[in-house]
């Protein structure tokens, strides 16, 4: 079914944890707000990540990239690092020996402060300033807007990414299927007043939580305090994510780039982490990675991919993508593989053999998403925003070791027989 209606369309660290191996998160009251703790004293830098509910869904129509805007304002807030003279935030983390960066999705913005506990310590009470009183005068949101026009152009040049946008647009209603950073015309319409509405409606301290990890005690705690006191009290009344699950037939969306071949980009409903449906949807992803893998010395840069997947589970419900680069594999020829790998996986069980051989590679694989400071702090916020022990993400592969073959089938009928389509396209005669 998929390679007819998809071709159509185009013509138009293996083991499980060892119990008791790592200590559990541990919860901080920071007055307020609550901070998730998971130590590693083996790590000589440590992380906090604030999580605020100011997300892509918090936007109204027509404005789109306001969720962005905001934060790069606060990275771009001017603050004295102690010279006297005042510099940009982001720099004077910088200066005092960390690092800042911030990420927008569907329900939160999450800000990455990182670096030696020395550094946190100094770096936090910068972060705390300009989370109380950001800049968001004429000069400072331009330069935050251009900031996010430079990043949006280079986000374009990835037809893989302009896909997911495009899907993620068709299966998740109202502002959550908006663009993460915008577009220019919706930046260049967005005023200073705007960005600072949007701060003092969404950025509640109630509304927050931390996610400490690393090198963690009387920095992190320290730091989480700062940045979450910086917030005002107050919470904001919760909303749920709503999407249009793709249909019998599937929604087909054509857009064109400077591309050198088309990209076929399949999008699919996908269970959530905590979802007892998440685990199979791991293996069963490992075995869609696996269908177009090329042996090889190295891992191939992306533009050299025949395929890839990419599953936006932060998200609750989730969605599923996967990409066929036409310059590596012939769309067809890679659509008529997919269709026949779900169509037999939708069937029967899998042989025990190849059940056995892609749990263990989707095992690796969740394995390798929580190697990074930032990896693991994500993992522990995640979890929480999701109503979720701050621990879930550590249970997931012991979860995967005990998939079958049945929940592999269950999970192929449930979600993975019915996709909507992106077709990223080169321009016709080079415009």
């Amino acid at each position: 079914m998929i390679a007819v209606l998809a071709a159509a369309a185009l013509a138009a660290a293996l083991a499980a944890p060892a119990v008791g191996a790592a200590p559990r998160t541990t919860v901080v009251d920071l007055g307020g707000a609550r901070a998730y703790v998971h130590a590693d004293p083996a790590s000589p830098l440590a992380a906090v990540e604030l999580f605020v509910r100011a997300g892509l869904d918090r936007q109204t129509a027509g404005r789109s990239g306001l969720a962005a805007l905001v934060a790069e304002s606060v990275l771009r807030t001017p603050v004295d690092a102690g010279s006297g003279q005042a510099v940009p935030l982001v720099d004077a983390v910088d200066a005092r020996g960390a690092s800042i960066g911030y990420v927008v999705t569907a329900q939160h913005v999450r800000f990455y402060l990182e670096g030696t506990p020395d550094g946190l310590a100094a770096s936090a009470p910068l972060v705390a300033r300009a989370l109380r009183a950001p800049a968001f005068d004429p000069v400072s949101v331009a330069a935050a807007r251009g900031s996010l026009a430079e990043r949006i152009a280079d986000e374009e040049g990835d037809p893989a990414f302009v896909g997911l946008q495009l899907l993620r647009a068709s299966y998740y209603r109202g502002a959550a299927g908006l663009p993460a950073l915008g577009d220019p015309g919706s930046l260049a319409a967005l005023s200073p007043a705007d960005a600072k509405a949007f701060f003092a409606r969404w950025y509640l301290r109630g509304d927050a939580f931390i996610a400490a990890v690393g090198q963690t005690g009387d920095a992190t705690d320290a730091a989480g305090r700062a940045l979450a006191g910086a917030l005002v009290p107050g919470t904001a009344p919760p909303t749920r994510l709503a999407t249009r699950s793709p249909g019998t037939q599937p929604k087909r969306i054509v857009t064109h780039r400077d591309v050198g071949a088309t990209y076929v980009v399949l999008g699919f409903a996908a269970p959530s982490l905590g979802d007892r449906d998440f685990p199979a949807a791991l293996v069963l992803r490992a075995l869609l990675g696996g269908l177009f893998d090329r042996p090889g010395a190295t891992t191939q840069p992306l533009v050299f991919r025949a395929a890839g997947t990419i599953y936006g589970y932060e998200a609750a419900p989730a969605q599923f993508v996967l990409w066929i680069n036409g310059s590596q594999l012939d769309p067809e020829q890679g659509l008529t593989g997919i269709d026949a790998l779900l169509k037999r996986a939708a069937a029967k069980p899998l042989a025990a053999a190849v059940l056995s051989r892609y749990k263990e590679t989707a095992r690796g694989a969740w394995a390798l998403q929580t190697v990074s400071l930032e990896q693991r702090a994500l993992a522990v916020g995640n979890a929480v925003s999701h109503g979720l022990d701050a621990d879930a993400g550590d249970d997931v592969g012991g979860a995967i070791a005990r998939v079958t073959g049945a929940d592999v089938q269950r999970v192929a009928k449930k979600y993975f027989q019915k996709f909507d389509v992106a077709l990223v396209m080169p321009r016709a005669n080079g415009n």
